[in-house]
């Protein structure tokens, strides 16, 4: 986001943007796509002071497409995106306080929009204002965790958690109402285990990974279907997205420690940090950083203008024969690389581990079928899998043979794809579920990788 230069150059903070958004609006059944969820929430934070005062609020697309995390050119697609935004019906259920009866309220999400030149003009309903003015319910959504969700499943899962912040459970939500709320049309998914693997496990990673909580679902089943679900929370320190190779690893950390340093330690702006990071090597910038750090002027804050000062020293190779803080950077470099395989190693267990136990879940599925099931689930297997069958009969004949042909692993790998398919209630959790059920210390090693590598394979959910 960067920082803020007042009118007599002093610099500012910028205040941490975060939107109180109501519980109801959040519950709502919509469609909404990624761009449009973050465009209403970025609006109304923009509009919220003076919600219930203006009748028409603006707004620079300029600045809209900040606070979105917008980085294209085409503002087309925020046009686009306001249009929908006027056609989208909101539907909402409030208990009168007084008589205790329901009523039932409509509205579009904005009344009108209007884009002139460089200025957005933007207007709620009266309804609308009064339901997002309302003191009570609200989820409190951080503006910058916003930007970083990549799917509107991600964030609408992320919308229905928060406002729970602080609770160790969210409460139990009906599946049919909870895909309403997730944004997924009807009749699509209906299978709960497309469900799972398309929406929920999805979402719930994008939330672990970009967002300030941690969550796992809890399922609850009435006969063979998954009637109800709810989500354990927990919050964490917020994570910066790093690189994946271990070398990638550490550039990332390094290119971020160096983003931090030269705005928090000396205070440039967005565009002078780009603009430094463009234009030198991140060594040369880090000794500098360094070299300023260890001198007494700096340690004293006798340094009236640290940014000033910084850009000097880089602009006219600013020496000191103290070498040690560049021995301390390499240092750190060599502790970061330990740790990171460090890590991964235990990672690598818990990846293990979370497959057997899925593997012996899926056995366990199949044996409990009962006779005549199981064996109408074989006879179906074999059928699906002769080709394989036949193959490994062929080549491995001196070890495999009709009566332990399931003993190879090329046939266990697609009988456990097959039962993944074909069984709709499995009773296996998700990574991140089985995760969460470990002990603390594996949970921190988890939570820790992930913050370093979130694509890497150990970390993915799925049947592989």
């Amino acid at each position: 986001m960067g920082r803020n230069v007042t009118a007599v150059g002093c610099v500012k903070k910028e205040i941490k943007k975060e939107l109180k958004k109501h519980a109801a609006t959040i519950h709502c059944s919509n469609t909404l796509t990624l761009l449009q969820r973050k465009i209403t929430n970025a609006l109304l934070y923009h509009a919220y002071k003076e919600l219930m005062s203006k009748v028409e609020h603006e707004i620079t697309i300029k600045e809209l497409c900040r606070l979105i995390g917008y980085n294209g050119h085409n503002h087309g697609a925020i046009k686009d995106a306001l249009r929908e935004l006027i056609s989208t019906v909101i539907e909402w259920n409030l208990i009168d306080d007084k008589t205790g009866a329901e009523n039932w309220t409509a509205s579009s999400i904005i009344a009108s929009v209007c884009l002139e030149g460089p200025l957005c003009y933007y207007a709620y309903s009266p309804r609308m204002k009064q339901l997002l003015h309302s003191p009570s319910m609200f989820g409190k959504i951080d503006l910058v965790i916003q930007s970083r969700f990549r799917s509107s499943y991600g964030l609408a899962l992320y919308e229905n958690c928060i406002r729970y912040r602080g609770l160790p459970k969210t409460k139990w939500f009906d599946l049919d109402l909870f895909k309403k709320l997730m944004g997924v049309p009807p009749g699509k998914y209906a299978i709960f285990r497309d469900f799972k693997r398309r929406v929920l496990d999805k979402a719930i990673d994008e939330v672990n990974t970009y967002s300030d909580l941690v969550i796992a679902a809890e399922l609850v089943r009435e006969g063979r279907k998954i009637a109800r679900l709810r989500f354990t929370l927990k919050e964490r320190a917020k994570k910066t997205r790093l690189g994946k190779s271990d070398g990638e690893l550490l550039i990332s950390a390094e290119s971020h420690s160096l983003k931090m340093q030269l705005s928090d330690d000396f205070l440039l702006s967005a565009k002078q940090v780009q603009v430094v990071l463009r234009e030198y090597e991140s060594q040369y910038i880090q000794n500098k950083i360094d070299m300023i750090k260890a001198s007494k002027t700096f340690q004293s804050n006798k340094i009236d203008n640290v940014a000033g000062y910084l850009l000097s020293a880089l602009r006219q190779d600013y020496q000191t024969v103290d070498k040690a803080p560049i021995d301390m950077k390499l240092q750190a470099t060599h502790v970061l690389s330990l740790e990171i395989q460090s890590l991964k190693k235990e990672i690598e267990g818990i990846w293990l581990d979370y497959h057997r136990y899925r593997d012996e879940a899926i056995y366990q599925a199949i044996d409990s079928l009962g006779a005549a099931k199981k064996k109408l689930f074989m006879s179906q297997f074999y059928q699906f899998a002769e080709p394989t069958l036949n193959t490994v009969l062929s080549l491995q004949r001196t070890k495999y043979n009709q009566d332990n042909i399931l003993d190879s692993p090329q046939v266990k790998a697609l009988l456990r794809q097959f039962a993944w398919r074909e069984l709709d209630l499995l009773p296996i959790c998700s990574l991140e579920e089985f995760v969460s059920q470990q002990p603390e210390n594996k949970i921190s090693a988890w939570q820790k990788f992930k913050s370093y590598d979130p694509e890497h394979p150990f970390l993915r959910t799925g049947e592989s």
